[in-house]
């Protein structure tokens, strides 16, 4: 009979483990979509909530959480707090470098975004091809070109030159640090001229104020067969009133 019983229980405790478990599951994802919601809208409030929440439950240092809750306070402006966050991942982590990077530039926090990438080289951790994108942006804003040449070297090593975003990063910030010939010959030098390699082209040259430059180089891609898209259009049409032509 207490075997039975014995049998019963852990029948019984195995069941509500795998509920448990499946509930998990599903608030971990509702958990990610809350977060992801308060940083889109930037709602602090919402967001401190879900992360007391994940304390309550033991959950807010698990990485996945940790960056989507790093990414959210940037996103907010809380700059502090999402680099306390940061800190308290392990350092080898590759994620929470990409999230903190991505969003101080994405933020417009482009000094912080170089000094943590400084702080990621002397950890040894190289940098991909998703880091470089933000820290070209970062080197752009500030007009940094030594340390954007610097950054076009290691692509080169690499062999991140053939990466579309990499390339419409090192378009943009050649075209930042009014080095227009320099974004030129990346973009000749792309094997697939894309959408975002063109578009990224033809910013740089109405940035620099070249916008028949840009018109041309629109052309010649519509005459190899390429066709731009309304984020083209609206760049030269942009340009074009700002000139005073149209």
């Amino acid at each position: 009979m207490r075997a039975l019983v014995g049998k019963a229980a852990s029948s019984t405790a195995r069941h509500k483990t795998h509920i448990a478990y499946r509930l998990f599951q599903t608030s971990s994802e509702a958990y990610l979509r809350w977060i992801e919601n308060c940083a889109d809208y930037r709602s602090l409030l919402s967001g401190r909530a879900v992360h007391g929440n994940l304390i309550v439950n033991g959950l807010a240092r698990l990485t996945h959480f940790a960056s989507k809750l790093i990414a959210m306070y940037a996103e907010c402006g809380e700059l502090p707090v999402a680099r306390k966050l940061f800190d308290e991942i392990p350092k080898r982590n590759y994620r929470r470098w990409i999230v903190l990077l991505g969003a101080y530039a994405k933020c417009g926090f482009y000094r912080e975004a170089l000094i943590l990438f400084w702080e990621m080289q002397r950890e040894g951790i190289r940098p991909n091809n998703y880091v470089l994108p933000s820290v070209l942006k970062a080197c752009g804003h500030l007009t940094n070109h030594t340390m954007g040449k610097k950054m076009h070297c290691f692509i080169l090593r690499c062999s991140y030159e053939h990466d579309a975003f990499v390339n419409s990063a090192l378009i943009d910030m050649y075209a930042k640090c009014a080095l227009v010939d320099n974004a030129r010959r990346v973009f000749d030098g792309m094997l697939a001229k894309d959408l975002v390699g063109l578009n990224a082209m033809v910013s740089g040259y109405v940035h620099a104020g070249l916008v028949k430059e840009a018109l041309c180089l629109v052309e010649r891609t519509q005459l190899a067969g390429s066709k731009p898209n309304v984020v083209t259009w609206n760049t030269l049409v942009g340009g074009f009133s700002q000139a005073g032509i149209c």
